[in-house]
C-alpha cells in the first residue's frame, strides 16, 4: 500500500442503526486501517473484518468492528471517525451515540503503511510531513488516546505485508523469494521494534499481529506452490480475497490467543489449494504465531567475552534444474542418526528415536536399553514386549533440543501404532488429540524432547510399529517414502555421500551378517541405518555411495554386503568401499582392536606401527572380497584406504605391511584403487593458539586475525605441504587421490572446550564470510591436486562446544560457508557420467483437475485434490490424493504384475516399476486400461 492508495472520507452509506447493543457482541475490534486491512473493491471479501466475522460464525460467536481509513497523520488526529461498514460485520460504535470506552473493545489495531520500513520508526517520515513527526510519535498519539478512553482494550500493531514495488509485479522466482524473506525478516523486525517503542510511549503493552512473518512462512511451506498472482493483484500490493482470508487467520489467532477455528470451511471463490488444505494451514498459522523468536535484529546483543563477527548474508546460489545438477563437484559425509540431530532425514521420525530407557522410583533411566535386551523385554526389532518389575515407564525421545530457527519443523504431527497397552506422547508435544491407536499433536522446536512413554503392555499383543510423522505427510508414508523431502532438497545434488556415521562405524560391534541393522528395526539410531535404505538414498538422489564396513566384520559379512550393493545399486553409480574409519585414530575402539590383532599375529615386539600394518592387511583382504564380488564389473567400485594426513610416513606400514609380506602376502597397496586423505584445517585456534585467539577477541579483531592465522597456518600447511606429499605417495602406488572428510576443524580442545566465550566466537566464525573465503581457497587447492570430489563433513548438524561440523546448522539454515560449497558444486566436476547424478523431481498438484507430467527420471508426484491425469514412468511414485485419478503408463496392461507394499500398489513391468496410491485407473500406451483401487483403498 502506498500513499496514493489511501482512501479518505466518504465510503458507502452507513447503516441506519446499530445492530444491537455492544454487550451482545463476542468479539469487537477497532481498526486504524488502510488497504492492508480493507481493500476497497466491489466485494467485502477483500477485507479482513469480513473474514473475521466468517471465522466467528464458525465458532458460533458474533463479531463486530469499526474502523477509520487513513495514514498515520490521520490516525493521530483523534478522536477517530468511524467510517467502515460491511454486509456481514456488525457495527458496534457510532461516535455520536456511544463513548468509545464503553464499547468493550477486545482490541484496538493500528496499521502503519508498508513503505516506510527503510528507516527506524523514531526518524521523521519523508514526504509531506511539515511537522517532522515520526511514525512512533503519530502511532503513540492514536494508541495513547485509545488507551486512555478504553484502558482495558488490548493494543496491537497490524504489520500487513511489505510493499512489492522494488521487486515488481509479478516478481520473478528470485524476486518472490527475496520479498518473502524480507517480510519474514527485516519488515517483521521493524514492526516488532515499532510495537516495542509504542509500548514505551503509551505505557501499555502493544503486541504485533505478525501477518507478514506468518504469511511468508505459509508461502515458503504448505502454500509454496502458489504463485504471487494467487494472492496479489498489483505491486502495492493489494490482494485477492484469499490474501485477506489468510490475513484474518493470523489476526484471529493473535487477538484471541486461540488457533483459527477448526470448524471453518472456506467457501468457493477462495483459492482451491487453500480450501483443500485449510486444516493444515490453520494449524500452521497457530504454530508459527506461537513459535519462539529471537530478538529483532537491531536488539541483538553480543555474547559475553565473544567478539561479534559481522553477520554476512549467504551469497545467491543459482537454483539447480528440477532434475538436479548434471555434474556436481561436492560430496558430503552424512551426520549420524539421533533424536537430537538437526538433519531430520526421515519421514517417520521414529526412525531417529533414542533407544528405550526404563525409569524406576530410584532413578530416571535406571534400566538401559542393553538391560532391557538382556532381560528379554525387547523384540528382535527393539519393540518393548514387556515391562520389567519395578520399572514405572519405558521412554524414548524424538525431536530433542532442536533450534528455534528450524521453523520448517513447526507443525501438526501424528503418532500411530499397532498393538495394545498404554502409550502417550508428551514433552514438547502439545494440543494433543487422541484417536483410535493414534494421537495428533503440535510441535515447535525448542529445549527438550518429544517423549514417547509406555506404561503398560498387552503381553499377547504389545504396542509396536510406532510411527511419528507430520499429518500433511501421511501420503508419503502411504507410498512407502522414507526420506524427508526438506532434507532431500538440501542433499540431492551431492556427488557422493559417505555413510560412516549412518553405519555407526566407529566402535561398531557388528561381526556377522546376522548383526546387521534391519529395515524393521524400531529406530535406525539404535545400530545404524540398514543397507537397503542407504542404497535407496543413493539411487533416488543419484549420488555415489561410500561405505565404511565394521572393523570386526568377518569375510561372510563383507561378501554379503558387497553382493547386496552389486545387486541393489544403480549400475551407473560407483560404490566406494572402505574398511572401518580412521583406524590410526586412538579415540576410536578400532585402533586398539587392530593393535590387539597385531600382537596376536606378530607378537609384542612387532614394532610401533604394527597396528597400522594389520590395518593395511585387513583392509586389503576386505578390498579383495569386493573385487571378487564385482568381478567383471570393476568399474562399479572404488576400493579405498585412508591415511592420517598429518602424519607423513605412517602410511608406509599401511600400504607396505612388511610383517604381512614376510608371511608371503602381497603388499596391501595392490588391493586398492584410491588413497584417501582428509581436508581439515583450523585445529590450532582452539589448541596451541587458544590464548592468542582470546587476546584477539579482547582486542576486537578476532575474526580478521583468525582468518589470516589459518590462511598462513594450518590451511597453508595442508594445501602446500601435506596434500602434495600424499599426492606423490598415491602416484607412486598407482592410486587416485581422494578425500574422505574435510573442512573446518575450528573447535576448542582440552580445557578450551569449556570456554563459553571461545565457543561462541568459534561458532560464529565457522559460519562467517571469512570462513567461506577460507573454504574457497581450500576448494581451489583441492581442485588442483585431487582426483575425487571435496568431501565436506557433515551435511546438517547443530554447532556446539564439540564443533561446528554441519555445513548447514539445520534444514532452514543459510550461511556463507554453505553457499561457498554450493557455488563450487554448481561449477561442475568435469565428468557428468551420462547423467548418473540427476534425480527425479518432487511435483505437487495445484488442487484442481489437472494433467501432471513428470520428468524422465523417478519422480515423486503428489497430485492432491481433484480428478487428475498423471503421466508416469519408470521409478515414479504417485499419490493421486482425493478425487478420481488416472495414471498413464507405457506398455500394456497385460505385462503388468501387481503387488501390495503397505498402502502402495506396486506395478512391475518390463519397462520398470511404478508405485501408486489413491489412483483409480491405469491407462497404457496401447489403449488398454487396468482398474487399480477405489479412493482410500490399501492393502
Amino acid at each position: 500500500m502506498r500513499l496514493r492508495d489511501l482512501v479518505f472520507g466518504g465510503l458507502a452509506a452507513l447503516s441506519l442503526s446499530l445492530a444491537g447493543s455492544a454487550s451482545a457482541q463476542d468479539l469487537r475490534l477497532f481498526f486504524f486501517g488502510n488497504s492492508l486491512v480493507h481493500h476497497l473493491t466491489d466485494s467485502d471479501e477483500t477485507t479482513v473484518p469480513h473474514w473475521l466475522a466468517f471465522l466467528a460464525r464458525a465458532e458460533g460467536e458474533r463479531f463486530g468492528a469499526e474502523g477509520q481509513w487513513g495514514f498515520l497523520h490521520d490516525f493521530a488526529d483523534v478522536p477517530p471517525e468511524p467510517q467502515w461498514t460491511f454486509g456481514r460485520v456488525e457495527r458496534v460504535w457510532r461516535s455520536n451515540r456511544l463513548p468509545f470506552g464503553e464499547v468493550g473493545w477486545d482490541g484496538v489495531v493500528l496499521t502503519p503503511p508498508n513503505f516506510i520500513q527503510y528507516q527506524p520508526a523514531n526518524r521523521p517520515l519523508d514526504g509531506d510531513n511539515p511537522g517532522g513527526e515520526t511514525p512512533l510519535e503519530l502511532g503513540a498519539a492514536a494508541l495513547g488516546w485509545a488507551a486512555e478512553e478504553a484502558p482495558d482494550a488490548p493494543l496491537f500493531v497490524y504489520e500487513g505485508w511489505a510493499d512489492m514495488g522494488p521487486w515488481g509485479f509479478p516478481p520473478d522466482a528470485e524476486g518472490w523469494a527475496e520479498w518473502l524473506e524480507f517480510n519474514a525478516g527485516p519488515f517483521h523486525d521493524w514492526n516488532r521494534l515499532y510495537a516495542t517503542g509504542l509500548t514505551g510511549a503509551v505505557g501499555r503493552e502493544v503486541r504485533v499481529i505478525p501477518t507478514a512473518r506468518v504469511l511468508a512462512g505459509l508461502l515458503q511451506g504448505p502454500l509454496a506452490e502458489l504463485p504471487p498472482e494467487a494472492l496479489f493483484s498489483d505491486d502495492a500490493p493489494h490482494g485477492t480475497p484469499t490474501l485477506y482470508f489468510l490475513a484474518s487467520l493470523v489476526t484471529w489467532a493473535a487477538v484471541t490467543d486461540t488457533p483459527p477455528p477448526a470448524a471453518a470451511s472456506p467457501p468457493p471463490g477462495l483459492n482451491e489449494v487453500v480450501r483443500a488444505r485449510y486444516p493444515e494451514i490453520a494449524t500452521e498459522v497457530w504454530l508459527r504465531l506461537t513459535a519462539p523468536e529471537p530478538p529483532p535484529e537491531e536488539a541483538r546483543a553480543p555474547e559475553p567475552e565473544a567478539e561479534v563477527v559481522e553477520a554476512a548474508a549467504a551469497p545467491d546460489v543459482p537454483e539447480p534444474p528440477a532434475t538436479g545438477l548434471a555434474d556436481p563437484a561436492i560430496g558430503f559425509g552424512l551426520a549420524g542418526i539421533a533424536d537430537w540431530a538437526t538433519q531430520v532425514p526421515f519421514v517417520d521420525l521414529m526412525k531417529t528415536a533414542r533407544p528405550w530407557l526404563g525409569h524406576t522410583d530410584e532413578g530416571w533411566g535406571a534400566v538401559s536399553f542393553e538391560d532391557l535386551q538382556a532381560g528379554g523385554h525387547l523384540s528382535p526389532e527393539g519393540w518393548p514386549v514387556s515391562i520389567p518389575g519395578g520399572v514405572t515407564a519405558l521412554e524414548t525421545f524424538v525431536l530433542t533440543d532442536l533450534p528455534a530457527g528450524a521453523v520448517s519443523l513447526i507443525g501438526r504431527y501424528r503418532m500411530d501404532w499397532t498393538g495394545e497397552g498404554v502409550i502417550e506422547v508428551g514433552g514438547l508435544a502439545f494440543d494433543k488429540v487422541p484417536g483410535d491407536h493414534q494421537v495428533a499433536f503440535s510441535y515447535v522446536p525448542g529445549e527438550g524432547p518429544v517423549v514417547v512413554r509406555i506404561t503398560a503392555l498387552d503381553p499377547e499383543d504389545p504396542i509396536r510399529d510406532i510411527r511419528i510423522y507430520r499429518e500433511n505427510e501421511a501420503e508419503l508414508l502411504d507410498l512407502g517414502e522414507v526420506f524427508n523431502p526438506r532434507w532431500i532438497a538440501r542433499i540431492a545434488d551431492a556427488r557422493q555421500v559417505r555413510f560412516m556415521d549412518w553405519m555407526r562405524t566407529n566402535g561398531s560391534p557388528q561381526a556377522t551378517w546376522d548383526d546387521r541393522p534391519r529395515e524393521s528395526d524400531f529406530s535406525w539410531a539404535w545400530r545404524g541405518v540398514p543397507l537397503p535404505v542407504m542404497l535407496r538414498l543413493a539411487n533416488e538422489i543419484g549420488a555415489d555411495p561410500w561405505f565404511t564396513l565394521p572393523h570386526m566384520a568377518d569375510d561372510a559379512y563383507v561378501a554379503a554386503f558387497a553382493t547386496a550393493v552389486r545387486e541393489g545399486l544403480r549400475p551407473d553409480l560407483v560404490a566406494t568401499a572402505e574398511w572401518s574409519n580412521e583406524v590410526w585414530n586412538w579415540i576410536f575402539p578400532q585402533a586398539a582392536w587392530a593393535r590387539d590383532r597385531a600382537v596376536e599375529r606378530w607378537g609384542e615386539d612387532a614394532g610401533d606401527d604394527a597396528w597400522m600394518q594389520y590395518a593395511g592387511l585387513r583392509a586389503s583382504e576386505v578390498a579383495d572380497i569386493w573385487g571378487e564380488v564385482f568381478a567383471g564389473q570393476e568399474d562399479r567400485i572404488q576400493r579405498v584406504v585412508a591415511v592420517h594426513t598429518g602424519w607423513p610416513g605412517l602410511e608406509e606400514g599401511l600400504l607396505g605391511a612388511p610383517l604381512a609380506v614376510a608371511e608371503g602376502r602381497a603388499p596391501p597397496a595392490g588391493s586398492f584403487d584410491a588413497y584417501a586423505v582428509s581436508g581439515y584445517f583450523g585445529l590450532e585456534l582452539g589448541g596451541e593458539r587458544a590464548d592468542e585467539t582470546r587476546a584477539a577477541m579482547r582486542q576486537g579483531n578476532a575474526a580478521e586475525w583468525a582468518e589470516t592465522a589459518l590462511a598462513e597456518g594450518s590451511l597453508a600447511v595442508l594445501t602446500d605441504e601435506l596434500w602434495p606429499y600424499h599426492a606423490q605417495v598415491a602416484q607412486a602406488h598407482g592410486l587416485d587421490l581422494v578425500m574422505y572428510e574435510g573442512g573446518t576443524h575450528v573447535v576448542g580442545l582440552e580445557t578450551a572446550v569449556e570456554d563459553e566465550g571461545l565457543t561462541a566466537f568459534f561458532i560464529r566464525f565457522n559460519y562467517s564470510a571469512a570462513m567461506a573465503e577460507l573454504y574457497e581457497t581450500e576448494l581451489a587447492a583441492w581442485d588442483a591436486i585431487g582426483d575425487g570430489p571435496f568431501q565436506a563433513f557433515v551435511d546438517v548438524a547443530a554447532p556446539s562446544k564439540w564443533g561446528s561440523w554441519g555445513a548447514l546448522r539445520h534444514l532452514d539454515d543459510a550461511n556463507p560457508r554453505w553457499a561457498a560449497l554450493a557455488l563450487r558444486n554448481g561449477e561442475g566436476f568435469g565428468d557428468p557420467r551420462g547423467g548418473a547424478f540427476r534425480q527425479g523431481a518432487w511435483i505437487r498438484g495445484d488442487g484442481g483437475d489437472e494433467r501432471i507430467e513428470g520428468t524422465e527420471l523417478g519422480d515423486l508426484i503428489l497430485a492432491g485434490p481433484g480428478d487428475d491425469v498423471i503421466v508416469a514412468g519408470p521409478g515414479d511414485r504417485v499419490h493421486g490424493g482425493p478425487g478420481a485419478d488416472r495414471v498413464e503408463l507405457p506398455g500394456t496392461a497385460a505385462e503388468v504384475v501387481q503387488s501390495w507394499d503397505g498402502e502402495a500398489l506396486v506395478l512391475t513391468a518390463p519397462w520398470g516399476v511404478v508405485r501408486v496410491a489413491s489412483v483409480g485407473v491405469a491407462a497404457f500406451a496401447d489403449g488398454t486400461e487396468l482398474p487399480l483401487m477405489e479412493e482410500g483403498d490399501g492393502a
